[in-house]
């Protein structure tokens, strides 16, 4: 940890993370609430939610193929500023009183599109910068700085739209992209540049070498099965639910940013679990029985009629939610030749990322026909936990991995 601390590129990195975090966190509550409060629309947040996924599953398998091909700071770097452009129209809009949810849309599609390229060099950049040995804590300090600006990001929102408005939350989000930008400044992370094809490829072809990869192993076939399970029955319907079930049970933006860091303190308490003990013995066997009680937890969520049990009941979903996901994003970085690592990674934030819109699209399709939110929440987790025990049945070399 001490040497992992000292190495200049992934402080940069953590810190641009931190920084990215806190703009999206922000960002998501502030529209999430302006649907809800102010254009009384909470039927569209699924689909303000898909707008900005559904182009993240397309240009996601570009941004894959991008870096491996170009500096991977690059593109961090230009996202990031984009982010903050895109977050900056919406700010203009509120102000020009033509924030809509036809603007609403069109500016978390263009955000979803940049995100695409986002993820995969981001994952892909971390095994170049730090060492094999260092890949747990490296991955978990990240993800458990996330879950921190996750639990940050939301009361500090909901305090600014408690006590100000929608431009205060807007226009720090604004400054926040911005910040995460200059720390991933190609002139500080310095990272290499991929070596130049001598015989030029198409992008088509560099995805189809990535997908016939990941074939190639049970393992990796077993690890996007988990993931897609953890993200369709669980993590879509339960953040697509909150801001309806906060509204249902009379609360406010602040009620809202609290249910969202209940989460993000489960999620966070994992994290930092896991930043502490090294999973060399069962992983596979504890990432399976994490992921079953992951999906029973949302089954619970689903019967709770009380914001405040509401909230706890969130955080076990986020503990064991994470604890079945970080440990399998390790386990794939482990296992991944370093010149595919881009193309791979965008496969696995595509299965982690394409299937949320599907879920909440369908979650909003089924309320918009009559459907409660409560009774939805319990049929998703009664299917995944179906599946999450075929798999666990299933995926032999999966459950006996170390």
């Amino acid at each position: 940890m001490k040497t992992l601390l000292k190495n200049k590129q992934f402080i940069f990195l953590l810190q641009s993370e931190l920084f990215s975090v806190l703009s999206f966190s922000m960002f998501m509550i502030t529209i999430s609430w302006y649907v809800v409060d102010v254009l009384h629309h909470p039927q569209y947040l699924g689909l303000i939610m898909a707008a900005a996924s559904i182009p993240r599953m397309f240009t996601m398998l570009i941004g894959g193929v991008l870096a491996d091909r170009i500096q991977k700071s690059k593109i961090l770097f230009s996202t990031r500023l984009i982010q903050g452009l895109l977050i900056g129209i919406l700010l203009l809009g509120l102000a020009k009183d033509v924030l809509s949810i036809w603007l609403l849309l069109i500016v978390s599609f263009f955000i979803g599109c940049f995100d695409g390229l986002f993820f995969p060099a981001l994952s892909s950049l971390v095994p170049s910068i730090v060492s094999q040995k260092q890949l747990q804590p490296a991955n978990t300090l990240i993800h458990s700085s996330q879950e921190l600006l996750f639990l940050i990001g939301p009361i500090a929102a909901g305090a600014i739209l408690h006590y100000f408005n929608f431009s205060a939350t807007f226009t720090v989000s604004i400054a926040a992209a911005v910040i995460s930008a200059c720390f991933v400044f190609p002139g500080f992370i310095k990272d290499m540049k991929p070596v130049k094809q001598e015989v030029k490829v198409s992008f088509i072809t560099e995805f189809k070498e990535g997908y016939r990869y990941l074939r190639t192993s049970t393992v990796y076939i077993s690890a996007i099965s988990i993931i897609i399970i953890v993200n369709f029955f669980v993590f879509g319907p339960m953040f697509l639910s909150l801001p309806i079930l906060a509204e249902q049970l009379g609360g406010s933006a602040l009620d809202l940013s609290f249910l969202e860091a209940g989460f993000s303190a489960g999620s966070l308490s994992a994290t930092i679990l896991l930043l502490f003990i090294a999973l060399r013995k069962n992983r596979g066997k504890l990432v399976l029985i994490s992921l079953i009680a992951s999906v029973l937890s949302l089954g619970l969520f689903s019967q709770v009629p009380s914001l405040g049990w509401l909230i706890p009941i969130a955080a076990l979903i986020g503990f064991f939610g994470f604890f079945t996901y970080i440990p399998t994003d390790v386990i794939i970085q482990e296992k991944t030749d370093p010149a595919m690592m881009g193309r791979v990674m965008s496969i696995v934030f595509l299965a982690s990322t394409a299937f949320d819109p599907i879920s909440q699209t369908l979650f909003s399709s089924l309320m918009a026909l009559g459907l409660p939110a409560r009774f939805l929440l319990a049929v998703f987790a009664s299917t995944g936990l179906f599946l999450a025990i075929v798999v666990f049945a299933k995926a032999k070399n999966w459950r006996i991995m170390q």
